[in-house]
């Protein structure tokens, strides 16, 4: 048992020195990619950027201080973000921070992936350079995309592996993630024999990771789920899209880059073809071919359920293994191309729908205080980048528990016996008497001409063009 345990030990440190050039190159191209990103970070990255570090100062968990609200959709990433927050200071920097360690731990477990599967050493360089470029998912940076991509391979590393606890942890992190992740937790913990044998400890491993905080906030701020479940499920189609369509509207809004974000997708489809006919023909199902299988199952069950609800290589050096590889190759430099065709840095996401651009909004944010004194103003429907430059009282259902209480009503009226008795639990310690905040101006996204005495700013919306963000009174 000794000499075993020394062999396996002295392994570990061989994979480790041998993985050392990824984790460093995957570590300074993640910083690279951020310093490329971080003045364009969406309008929903601010809203987490806002929690963060109203938590990390002011131990607060709301948008506006002295509003308890429960919009963020990750309470791992506010979380996590704010305990960075703590130490560097900044948000934005800690975003920064998060961004590389995520990309780095990702890199980690397709390598461990890679090593349990006998895949070529190629492949975690691959499956890297093809996730971290990606122009959709750097257009999300400072959201959860990066960190629920890192769980994902996790979780596909533990299950593989036979690792119930540790695919436990990892399961009850990607519940914090994202609480839709549940989906492709419960498909992978079925799809992977020995965690489905030994269920009862993976779940207990992940209930202990995930039960405090939900437990928390469903006595301290009156849900166990955060309040964007309703907002997201009423939300209905935008511009006749919704979910399911959403990447058609970006292949028409943003073909290129949109394009080369989906590729990944369609090489893993075919990845998958080749995986369960070379299965079929052997009659047999091997490792390989259960993580593809899992993987791919579980991403059209979360794809499929959040609709509802509003690939590697193996083998030597051949010719032919290196034409294989010169796809993601190619596709990971065009990804790299488009994005730094969008200009160095970015002012704006590649791919987002905002009313405006970060900058657009920072200046916004920076001159309200002035103009509102004591007064709260109603948001122009996007509010995370005005609430974390003006530190004021802006107002809409992420931000005012008592709007959010009227959705929630409104919500629970429209629906069926059994998903009203489900709201109704997961509210079951909310304060309904919370009135909505009164506002007497709200801002407003306006194409017509603007009258003299009007306070306004210009603002370039992705599909309307040039306009103006003007403040409004309410009527």
């Amino acid at each position: 048992d000794v000499e075993l345990t020394t062999v396996e030990e002295s392994l570990r440190a061989r994979r480790a020195r041998r993985d050392l050039p990824l984790l460093a190159a995957v570590g300074f191209a993640a910083a690279l990619a951020y310093l490329l990103v971080h003045r364009s970070l969406v309008d929903d990255s601010y809203i987490t950027m806002t929690y963060a570090r109203n938590l990390a100062f002011h131990l607060h968990w709301g948008l506006v201080l002295g509003e308890t609200a429960n919009s963020a959709t990750s309470p791992l990433n506010v979380l996590l973000l704010a305990a960075i927050t703590a130490v560097v200071r900044n948000p934005v920097l800690a975003v920064g921070v998060l961004f590389v360690v995520t990309t780095v731990l990702t890199a980690r477990w397709f390598a461990d992936l890679s090593d349990q599967l006998s895949l070529s050493r190629a492949t975690p360089w691959i499956g890297t350079a093809l996730l971290l470029p990606s122009p959709l998912l750097l257009s999300t940076v400072g959201l959860e995309s990066y960190l629920c991509a890192a769980l994902f391979v996790g979780l596909v590393r533990y299950g593989t592996a036979g690792r119930p606890v540790s695919f436990g942890i990892v399961a009850g992190l990607a519940v914090l993630a994202r609480p839709d992740l549940g989906v492709v937790v419960l498909v992978t913990a079925l799809g992977f024999p020995d965690v489905r044998r030994r269920l009862l400890l993976a779940v207990a491993a992940a209930v202990a990771v995930a039960a405090p905080w939900h437990l928390w906030s469903w006595f301290a701020l009156g849900s166990a789920l955060p309040d964007t479940l309703v907002v997201k499920a009423g939300q209905g189609a935008w511009a006749g899209f919704g979910f399911a369509t959403g990447p058609v509207l970006y292949l028409i809004a943003f073909p290129a880059a949109a394009a080369l974000s989906f590729l990944p997708v369609v090489l893993g489809g075919v990845g998958l073809v080749v995986v369960v006919l070379r299965a079929l023909r052997a009659r047999r199902c091997g490792p390989l071919e259960r993580a593809a299988g899992v993987s791919a199952l579980a991403a059209i069950a979360h794809y499929g359920a959040y609709s509802v609800v509003g690939r590697a290589l193996a083998g030597g050096r051949t010719a032919s293994a290196l034409a294989v590889a010169a796809v993601p190759v190619v596709l990971a430099l065009a990804m790299v191309a488009v994005d730094l065709l969008h200009g160095t840095p970015w002012s704006r996401s590649v791919i987002g729908s905002n009313w405006a651009s970060p900058a657009e909004y920072e200046r916004i944010g920076r001159e309200l205080p002035p103009l509102l004194g004591t007064q709260a103003v109603g948001s122009p429907g996007e509010i995370g980048t005005i609430a974390y430059y003006c530190e004021c009282a802006i107002v809409d259902e992420f931000s005012d528990r008592g709007r959010m209480i009227e959705m929630i009503e409104a919500r629970e009226a429209r629906s069926g016996p059994i998903a009203r008795a489900l709201i109704g639990l997961n509210y079951l310690h909310l304060d309904r008497s919370e009135a909505p905040r009164q506002v007497a101006m709200r801002l407003e996204f306006r194409k017509d001409e603007p009258s003299a005495r009007a306070r306004w700013w210009p603002a370039r919306q992705w599909a309307e063009g040039l306009g103006r963000m003007e403040l409004v009174p309410v009527r």
